[in-house]
């Protein structure tokens, strides 16, 4: 039984990438595709506050932990040659990621301000190589567009922005130095609630500032999905 300040989630990503790069004088094309690592985390609230008058406004303050597993392929090739680490469908490690998350709701509006940090560890199966810690900030504006009478449908369009560091990424504990980076995103997103136990969310990560270090495939732009189902509302 989970308590009711408490939120279990567990993700199963399908992933889809196409990705070109230029080799000498050749435009290379490539494809991978199935499932990507498992994450199972945990949710608490502890901190909320309300104002107990008909405002229809609130706060609270959540912590998150969240575990990835290293279920997702991390040795595709295309042609004959190695995808590179970051486009693989799996990291081939085990990964943790701690969550801070703020948000304020008044009427129709939410403003939600989340802080994490993922830590990698060395990758399993005999690989040395350990993908670089990330540090990221969002800000998202949340505004309410249609809101039926329980259990009718719900819908909200978002528009965020991220900030992320990634650090270098290491062989064997030799720093890659093609790696790591940091990067700013607008994220247009739209989320519905069929039933207050299901919920669709799309999400558009839309790079307009990067600094990596060295020679790397560079991110254009990039859609994600998700479908997740409610035990209890």
């Amino acid at each position: 039984m989970v308590p009711g300040e408490w939120t279990v989630s567990f993700v199963a990503p399908l992933i889809w990438r196409e990705f070109r790069t230029r080799v000498d004088d050749r435009v290379i094309t490539g494809r991978v595709q199935g499932l990507g690592d498992l994450s199972v985390g945990a949710r608490m609230r502890y901190l909320w506050w309300v104002p107990g008058d008909d405002s229809q406004q609130g706060a609270s303050l959540s912590a998150a932990v969240i575990f990835d597993l290293p279920t997702g392929r991390s040795g595709d090739d295309v042609s004959g040659k190695s995808v590179p680490r970051d486009l693989q469908t799996g990291r081939g490690s085990y990964g943790v990621t701690f969550v801070n998350i703020g948000a304020y709701t008044r009427n129709r509006l939410e403003l939600i301000q989340t802080t994490s940090f993922s830590f990698r560890s060395v990758g399993i199966g005999g690989s040395g190589y350990d993908f670089g810690d990330e540090i990221s900030a969002s800000f998202e504006f949340k505004y309410r567009v249609i809101e039926e009478k329980y259990p009718g449908n719900t819908m909200f369009l978002m528009l965020g922005l991220k900030y992320t560091h990634i650090d270098y990424d290491r062989d064997n504990g030799r720093r890659v130095k093609d790696t790591g980076s940091q990067t700013l995103y607008v994220q247009p997103m739209i989320q519905w609630h069929p039933r207050p136990w299901w919920e669709l969310k799309g999400i558009f990560d839309v790079p307009f500032y990067r600094n990596g270090h060295g020679i790397q495939l560079v991110e254009e732009l990039s859609f994600r999905f998700s479908v997740s189902w409610r035990f209890a509302t």
